[in-house]
């Protein structure tokens, strides 16, 4: 059996000063432009296997446009083994909700969702209000993985960042594995999960528009937004594992770990999750700041 061969940084990012947020997860390189890489493939390939090793990467007061944003992100997962149908994702929710919020481009590119507090308090959930009483731990989730293929990397810029709150809080899927003991690990390698987002079409009868696909890949279409992926994902550009996408979001409706009872089913969806909120030292936590890039791993 031919073993598989995984990437490794050439150090073509080696001229940057770079600082690790925590032991775990999170590096920041405070004067690197992404501008000034755009058109460098050995230092975009860098930048991806970096993002994977270390799962999510800041850089400040960039100044890079968003078509070159877009051209990074999507170069980063060519260059580390992308399929070739495979594109930047499309969020289910269609660009003309932005409307409100003016006429630039960005607003009406389906490769691009905005994340907007006016969308959040108007349109969806409001999940952090809280006159609701809840946990702000029904938050964590992994981005699109109701989708038979999820996105490979995700990058973020800030535009207008909040007087006071509105950080974002990343956890270590690999240090979550690493915290299970062998015979856990053995049965969650054994394990499947599905991921439902059934919150998506209802948003239909308020009037939103929806995109039903493709939304990055050809088999993300429809309006179903399910997904099965195996609960310990081996990441195919570092070879770590990861314990990954059992969160509230996830698991809602018609999400659950498969082939196990109910009450198995939620005894380790709790055990799961608690790994993620009572370990701090597997998380990062970013305060915003206008400019702002941050980017991830979807194995986070």
């Amino acid at each position: 059996m031919v073993q598989p061969t995984y990437m490794r940084t050439s150090g073509a990012l080696e001229q940057y000063v770079y600082a690790e947020a925590t032991n775990s997860l999170g590096r920041e390189y405070p004067d690197l432009q992404l501008s000034a890489i755009v058109g460098n493939d050995s230092k975009i390939r860098d930048l991806a296997i970096t993002v994977s090793e270390r799962g999510v990467v800041v850089l400040r007061n960039q100044n890079i446009n968003m078509g070159q944003f877009k051209y990074l992100i999507q170069r980063m997962g060519e260059l580390t083994g992308k399929p070739e149908e495979g594109k930047l994702h499309i969020n289910a929710i269609h660009p003309e909700i932005n409307s409100c919020l003016g006429n630039d481009h960005a607003l009406s590119d389906p490769e691009i969702y905005v994340v907007s507090s006016d969308h959040n308090r108007d349109k969806f959930d409001d999940y952090l209000n809280t006159k609701k009483k809840q946990f702000a731990s029904r938050g964590w989730h992994a981005d699109t993985s109701y989708e038979n293929i999820p996105s490979d990397y995700v990058g973020m810029k800030m535009v207008k960042a909040p007087k006071a709150g509105g950080d974002t809080l990343f956890a270590s899927c690999y240090g979550a594995y690493d915290r299970l003991s062998e015979p856990w690990q053995k049965m969650a390698d054994s394990l499947t999960s599905t991921h439902h987002e059934p919150d998506i079409m209802p948003l239909a009868d308020k009037g939103i528009k929806l995109w039903l696909g493709p939304r990055g890949h050809p088999e993300n279409v429809g309006g179903k937004f399910e997904g099965t992926h195996p609960l310990v994902i081996t990441n195919p550009v570092t070879g770590w594992k990861a314990l990954w996408g059992f969160s509230p979001i996830s698991m809602r409706a018609n999400g659950r770990i498969n082939g196990v009872t109910d009450y198995e089913h939620e005894l380790m969806k709790a055990y799961f999750l608690k790994l993620i909120t009572d370990n701090h030292d597997l998380q990062y936590r970013h305060r915003w700041k206008p400019d702002d890039i941050v980017i991830w791993d979807k194995f986070l």
